[in-house]
């Protein structure tokens, strides 16, 4: 909550600034909703105040902003800037949430590897020495087009100059403005409100700077350690690198914590993935989607993951696997596709060239060559002969197909669903099944003729 006022200096809410229309993207996707590693830059952005411990977080928006309603609405509070007339503004559209604020930290929503480790160390900063403003600087990352920083004789901060409105000596100056920053909030609030406008028609934040020099006030920085975290994203280009950058750190951990990368530059893993210790990646592997996986498995090679659970002690090899779970154990490839929907339960066995749609397959159930199971509940050790398919639809509706366990389904078995094979029964190889077969009964031919097996009534 806002406003605490306990020890005010050790409260904090955050405001991102993300208004901006970003047209070098040359994109109809706003530019800070562009992904890095699977996720939105902004909501990178905001994940990372949090794990600060900042208080609310409060987003500024162009005024077309639906797009932002549906990917990081649930994440922080929107508020709007109907017109482009700067940093300064935009933050200003945030007191009405923030009026009663003890302390502000604005973030950029286009610099997205800022560490949460280094706001907390600004804020430490900014409350230790009761400065009214605090900001982070940088001089590992390129100073063309960035603000530089102008400090006085004694090493203090005196202002920000903006790249366009640099002389060429300032623009020699190589520690640059990282645009993020700890304000004192009544003090920001009322200087906002004093702000005069560029020369380029906006009101900029970084005049702030010189405001409180002018006044006497404290100003106090630290410099960014870590290469990147102040590198802002202005076209694809830039992207392109920043994503690098991402998925290095995102493999880099993994490696540390015990997963075992055979050739990182290959291997696309997302930033909101987890992967178990003595899990082996093999090269051009992708995991996406919030994936899980478990410990001792086998991913790859050129196997792609996307929003699924895996399982411990599991192998997929060369194949898809999507929006579903898959338990212990378990054996996929070469070759195949999992899709949305399905469930592989422990020690079932998914050879090549299998498709698996919207279905359950039962625990150590084999289905080895060539079949397409669709809208269908397979029981246990059940056998899947090569070339089988589940005729699920029918022109108008998906129907299911129900295997129970134990039944053994011959090659080219075509099952005309809906339709129900019961428990040990059997289809011929070569069969159109297209009636219910009973519990240990036999179909054979096309169609099918049922027959009862002996021994079993």
């Amino acid at each position: 909550m806002a406003g605490r006022k306990d020890n005010p200096m050790n409260f904090y809410d955050a405001v991102i600034l993300a208004a901006g229309k970003g047209t070098r993207m040359k994109s109809r996707l706003p530019k800070v909703l562009h992904k890095i590693a699977g996720t939105e830059m902004l909501k990178i952005i905001l994940t990372t105040a949090e794990n600060a411990g900042i208080s609310t977080l409060v987003t500024v928006v162009p005024e077309n902003h639906e797009q932002f309603v549906t990917s990081v609405g649930q994440h922080t509070q929107l508020v709007v800037q109907k017109e482009a007339k700067g940093s300064g503004h935009a933050v200003l559209q945030s007191k009405p949430i923030l009026s009663k604020s003890d302390n502000i930290v604005v973030l950029n929503g286009d610099v997205p590897l800022i560490k949460s480790s280094t706001l907390s160390k600004m804020m430490l900063k900014h409350s230790e020495s009761g400065a009214t403003v605090t900001l982070l600087t940088s001089r590992l990352v390129s100073n063309e087009g960035m603000g530089r920083i102008v400090r006085s004789n004694d090493g203090q901060i005196s202002s920000i100059i903006e790249d366009k409105e640099a002389t060429p000596d300032l623009r020699k100056i190589n520690e640059v403005n990282a645009g993020i920053y700890c304000f004192r909030a009544a003090w920001l609030w009322k200087a906002l409100e004093t702000l005069k406008i560029s020369g380029q028609g906006e009101y900029y934040l970084t005049d702030l700077i010189a405001l409180a020099n002018a006044q006497g006030l404290k100003i106090e920085s630290i410099e960014s350690i870590h290469p990147h975290e102040a590198q802002g994203v202005n076209n694809r280009v830039e992207l392109s690198k920043i994503e690098a950058v991402q998925r290095d750190i995102i493999r880099n951990n993994l490696m540390k914590k015990g997963v075992t990368i055979v050739d990182p530059k290959a291997t696309y893993i997302d930033l909101d993935v987890s992967i178990g210790i003595d899990t082996t990646i093999y090269p051009n592997t992708h995991i996406k989607g919030g994936t899980e996986i478990g410990h001792d498995c086998i991913i790859g090679p050129n196997s792609n993951i996307d929003s699924s659970s895996i399982g411990n002690l599991c192998k997929i090899e060369s194949s898809s696997i999507e929006s579903s779970e898959i338990k212990d154990r378990v054996h996929i490839g070469p070759y195949s596709h999992i899709r949305s929907g399905t469930v592989i339960e422990d020690d079932a066995y998914i050879g090549n060239y299998s498709e698996i749609k919207n279905s359950s397959i039962g625990k150590q159930t084999k289905c080895g060559h060539f079949s397409y199971i669709g809208d269908a509940k397979v029981g246990n050790q059940v056998n899947i002969g090569a070339g089988t398919i589940t005729c699920n639809y029918d022109g108008e509706r998906k129907n299911k197909t129900v295997i129970e366990e134990r039944a053994f389904i011959g090659c080219d078995t075509m099952l005309v669903a809906p339709i129900h094979i019961g428990i040990g029964a059997t289809t011929g190889a070569g069969s159109v099944v297209n009636k219910d077969v009973p519990n240990y009964s036999k179909a054979v031919g096309s169609p099918a003729r049922v027959l009862r097996q002996k021994g079993h009534s």
